[in-house]
């Protein structure tokens, strides 16, 4: 029903195909070892402003840097998450247990 409501555009079928991925039992990596180092401190301080909702001007402000360095902290969050957007970012960081 979840894969069926992002094909027809009501939600983002990235964060669908997350939430469904999800792993279960024993094998699960929302432990905090593995993925503790997964970002800097500063990528989680942008990722954190990222899941509420901030643009990238507005967490400049917020974390005293360029809106360019918060876009590479973003595109390199990204690349560590495996996710495309903003939405997907944060979702996989909260089941990681990194937000």
């Amino acid at each position: 029903m979840l894969m069926a409501e992002a094909y027809a555009g009501r939600h983002d079928a990235e964060v669908v195909a997350a939430l469904l991925n999800k792993p279960r039992g024993r094998e699960s990596r929302t432990s905090a070892a593995p993925s503790a180092g997964l970002l800097s401190r500063r990528e989680r301080d942008v990722l954190r402003w990222v899941s509420l909702g901030a643009s990238n001007k507005v967490i400049a402000q917020k974390l005293a840097i360029s809106p360019s360095t918060v876009r590479t902290h973003i595109e390199s969050v990204f690349r560590k998450l495996e996710s495309s957007t903003r939405a997907a970012a944060t979702l996989k960081a909260m089941h990681l247990g990194l937000l």
